[in-house]
């Protein structure tokens, strides 16, 4: 085919996918990566791929990199192999659909691809389908864009040093340090003990497993600050809220702002970075006793979590909504 019918069967729709494809969509996801690589923290994961990987007992941290290394890889290919561009793009576009699918199912406010800044599943999903179908429709029949049997030495070797490049810089830059290596807990028994914080620098919580054990020695609660000596006597409630949650402060104000049902305590959850500044809500459970989890760690709670004890074991637990709470007793 000459330059000249390149041209020909080059329309606006075909030049609209070139740009998409060697220039639109790299620039959108480099800044993802570059994003993501620079807070480095498994918490600023889609909450569907926390909750699937952390049911598959994957390291989310792990995870968090390789997903940063393929979104550079890909940059790299699109932007230097045009015959691979199109169908890398469509490829990468669509995996991240049911991801962008489980987030809206699950509520989550941020989709997860900007690292700590917060963007709408929605806007994220709205845009990824826009890119697709014009890679899909405008460039099926773009030359600039076809396969072809061969590609371009340098080309193709530069994109395979960037690559490694990726991978070297995904998984070897270091994530924020902990606020400090351990924390100084209190423990039922007023003993004062050093407890190291979690060594992947993020704690994932495992529901199912905490049922039917005794409360103390759950591998959380030796984080906790504050606990009541009393926690294993008789019929008690634990929330695990987050002091910017406004499902938690509703689920207090609903059934534990005026009389509790039973001796309650609410374990505040913080973000790596402490406890936030701005959106607190009020704080309902006036009878709660207060306690709470050390920062400089991501806690993977989606707060709610309610928890009933019998005795000091776990009866039931649940990530709760606060119109109708699992495990509260009628």
């Amino acid at each position: 085919m000459t330059d000249l019918q390149k041209e020909k069967s080059s329309g606006p729709c075909g030049t609209a996918a070139v740009v998409l494809a060697r220039v639109v969509v790299p620039l959108w996801l480099f800044v993802g990566a570059v994003l993501k690589l620079d807070s480095l923290s498994a918490s600023h994961l889609p909450a569907a791929m926390i909750r699937w990987g952390g049911s598959l007992g994957l390291d989310l941290m792990f995870v968090l990199r390789f997903t940063i290394a393929v979104e550079l890889i890909v940059v790299a290919v699109m932007v230097l192999l045009a015959p691979l561009a199109r169908w890398t793009g469509i490829l990468l576009l669509t995996s991240f659909l049911p991801v962008l699918i489980g987030d809206l199912a699950m509520g989550a406010s941020s989709c997860g691809c900007f690292g700590a800044v917060s963007v709408s599943p929605w806007i994220t999903l709205v845009t990824d389908v826009t890119f697709l179908l014009g890679l899909i429709f405008c460039g099926r029949s773009e030359p600039r864009l076809a396969l072809t049997a061969g590609l371009p030495t340098p080309r193709a070797v530069a994109a395979g040093f960037l690559s490694l490049a990726s991978v070297a810089l995904a998984f070897g830059l270091r994530a924020p340090a902990a606020a400090t290596p351990a924390e100084a807990v209190v423990a039922p028994s007023d003993t004062l003990v050093e407890v190291p914080l979690p060594a992947d620098g993020y704690y994932l919580p495992d529901y199912e497993a905490w049922s039917g054990q005794n409360f103390l020695d759950l591998d959380v609660v030796s984080w906790v600050d504050g606990l009541p000596n009393d926690i294993a006597n008789g019929l008690q409630y634990v929330i695990f809220y987050r002091k910017d949650c406004e499902h938690c402060h509703h689920l207090m104000e609903l059934y534990f702002s005026q009389s509790l049902p039973a001796p309650t305590t609410a374990i505040a959850v913080p973000e790596r970075v402490g406890f936030p500044t701005e959106n607190v809500q009020p704080f309902p459970c006036l009878g709660c006793r207060t306690a709470e989890l050390p920062s400089g760690v991501d806690w993977f709670f989606q707060t709610p979590v309610l928890v009933r004890l019998l005795d000091g074991r776990v009866e039931c637990v649940s990530e709760v909504d606060p119109e109708t709470p699992d495990c509260l007793e009628p």
